[in-house]
Formats: C-alpha cells, sequence, structure tokens
C-alpha cells in the first residue's frame, strides 16, 4: 500500500468523523465545551506562543549553523 492511499484514507476517516460529530447538536454543543476547556488562556497563552516562537528560531539557527 503505497503512503499517499494511506493519508487520502486518514482524511476521508477524520472528514466523516467530524460530519458524524457536527450533525447532532447535542454532541456539537459538547465538542465545542471540550475545545473552550482544553483551550490556552491568558497568561499561559503568552507563555506557549512565547515557547513556540524560541522553539523555531532555535530550529532555524540550527538548520542555519549546520548547513554546508
Amino acid at each position: 500500500m503505497r503512503f499517499n492511499y494511506l493519508i487520502i484514507g486518514l482524511i476521508t476517516l477524520t472528514a466523516v468523523i467530524g460530519l458524524f460529530m457536527t450533525r447532532d447538536p447535542e454532541r456539537a454543543e459538547r465538542l465545542s465545551q471540550m475545545y473552550r476547556d482544553a483551550a490556552f488562556s491568558g497568561e499561559t497563552r503568552q507563555i506557549v506562543l512565547f515557547a513556540l516562537a524560541i522553539g523555531i528560531g532555535g530550529f532555524i539557527v540550527y538548520l542555519t549553523m549546520t548547513r554546508r
């Protein structure tokens, strides 16, 4: 089995599950509440964004320094 077919299959499965989850209003509301509860808020969001910026910057510096 080729890798492309696996990726297409996973994307299709995700779309079908997403449609199934959002079709029922009660289930869609629970899913929305779950997303709100899992989201970072306030100062935590700023710390996470800062850490991501430092990580991406460090990775770019690493690639720049190790490239020959």
